[in-house]
């Protein structure tokens, strides 16, 4: 365009309107502060700078470049995991490590405070830089932690207390709270001074629960039970809860939550919750599934309904300290009366046969605990158990600086109703393989431990649905 060939006026206006543009951009540039074009290196600072852009038409421009300098700020700051952490303390545990170690990198971000913001923009950008003093942080960072462990000591001596007193439960509760109030610290350092003493919170409050559970005595009112096989039953199973005062004297604990469930073969039991006043808990078994002849049912401190109204991340933290091992528990045996059984055992091994092979010893041994009672009177049993076993050499396998032996193994065993002559149940394998140096016999040891395992596993879990 020729400016000479338009009126004065418009050349006039046009020339105004271009020196005002030219301005402003030089304003504008002038403007812009050196942390957009540069970042900061003042070392008693972490800084995060972050840019987005207005382009795109999102409205949450700000939020994210926000979010992206408070991130950046957050990398800065170095996370150490100290010697005397919760994370050290149980850094063996797997769901522990996973879900708290890297939520502590997290939680920088998410807990910071204290810092400043400063933005800038135009039309096509939006800049935010945070900084966050040093010194300042690590002050905020030491008040946080001092409270925690206050807190946290507090409710451990209400704990420890409380457990003296006998309120053992009460006392469980209050170590629940001592470790919430440090479960965003748990990779900082947990030792603590007061008048009290000395205490590392995280080892001291696990022993601690530690100590009380050691307390908690679960007694079966009666232990044993033998039974006749039925799958509608009503058999009652009770227990009380005390504990032993520093006197000598049994006191009974109340409102402590408890589960019982099948450790030892299978059945129905009834839904059970905490011991009344007494310390008594009752429940019933009403329906033997399992057809073994000894089963087992374990009553222990239920911890999941202890913790029902914890968060799953709590959960995770609480579980380590409440390790299951350490629950108490007690237990309860049941012997159902089984059929009689006649077994026919014929094992060859390396096509020689033996009257007393190690496979049938073990079979046979594992039938008389579990499924049958045994007997040698042919005529008289109830079933007639015939197994067939038969061991055969494989050959010598060699390859470059090495050599195997191997033996396969083949297995089958069936059950027969004695009054009726009828197969009731049939199962086996064969050619399972067992592979050792050395010699056969380290081979054949090898595949007879492979076949007892499998035959327990998966052939007589089978057995076990079918009537005995």
């Amino acid at each position: 365009m020729n400016l000479f060939n338009l009126p004065k006026s418009l050349s006039r206006l046009i020339l105004c309107m271009m020196i005002f543009t030219l301005s402003f951009f030089s304003l504008e540039a002038k403007r812009k502060p050196s942390w957009v074009n540069q970042r900061p290196t003042d070392t008693n600072y972490y800084y995060g700078r972050a840019m987005s852009s207005k382009l795109d038409g999102e409205v949450s421009f700000r939020t994210e470049a926000r979010n992206k300098a408070l991130k950046e700020l957050s990398s800065e700051i170095k996370v150490t995991i100290s010697s005397n952490s919760i994370l050290r303390q149980f850094e063996h545990n797997y769901q522990v490590k996973e879900e708290f170690e890297a939520s502590t990198y997290e939680s920088v971000e998410a807990t910071l405070e204290g810092y400043e913001v400063l933005t800038w923009e135009n039309k096509k950008e939006y800049w935010v830089m945070v900084r966050l003093n040093k010194d300042k942080y690590a002050m905020l960072k030491k008040q946080k932690l001092d409270y925690a462990k206050k807190m946290s000591a507090t409710y451990y001596y209400d704990g420890k207390k409380a457990v003296a007193q006998g309120n053992i439960y009460e006392g469980l509760l209050f170590y629940v709270q001592a470790i919430k109030a440090i479960k965003n610290h748990t990779a900082e350092d947990l030792s603590y001074r007061d008048i009290d003493g000395n205490l590392n919170l995280g080892s001291d409050i696990f022993s601690a629960i530690q100590d009380a559970f050691r307390k908690i005595n679960l007694e079966a009112l009666q232990s044993s039970f033998v039974l006749e096989f039925s799958k509608q039953i009503k058999v009652p199973l009770a227990l009380k809860a005390s504990y032993t005062s520093t006197a000598g004297n049994q006191h009974p604990i109340a409102n402590l939550p408890l589960a019982f469930y099948f450790t030892k073969g299978e059945g129905e039991l009834t839904n059970t919750g905490t011991t009344d006043r007494d310390g008594k808990a009752n429940c019933d078994i009403i329906r033997l599934i399992s057809k073994r002849k000894n089963q087992e049912i374990t009553a222990e401190f239920n911890l999941d309904l202890f913790l029902e109204k914890e968060t799953e991340e709590d959960k995770v933290l609480l579980k380590a300290f409440f390790h299951d091992e350490y629950l108490p528990k007690t237990r309860f045996n049941i012997e159902v009366q089984k059929s009689t059984a006649y077994v026919v055992m014929n094992e060859l091994v390396f096509d020689q046969a033996t009257t007393n092979g190690a496979l049938g010893n073990a079979i046979r041994s594992e039938l008389a605990q579990s499924y049958f009672n045994i007997t040698e009177d042919k005529n008289n049993a109830d079933f007639i158990v015939t197994i067939n076993a038969k061991f055969t050499a494989g050959g010598e396998r060699k390859g470059k600086g090495y050599s195997v032996f191997v033996v396969f193994s083949d297995f089958h065993i069936s059950v027969t109703d004695n009054k009726t002559q009828m197969e009731i149940f049939a199962d086996g394998f064969d050619s399972l393989r067992g592979m050792q140096p050395r010699s056969y016999e380290y081979a054949l040891k090898n595949v007879r431990e492979k076949s007892v395992q499998k035959i327990i596993d998966e052939i007589f879990p089978k057995m076990e649905q079918v009537n005995l």
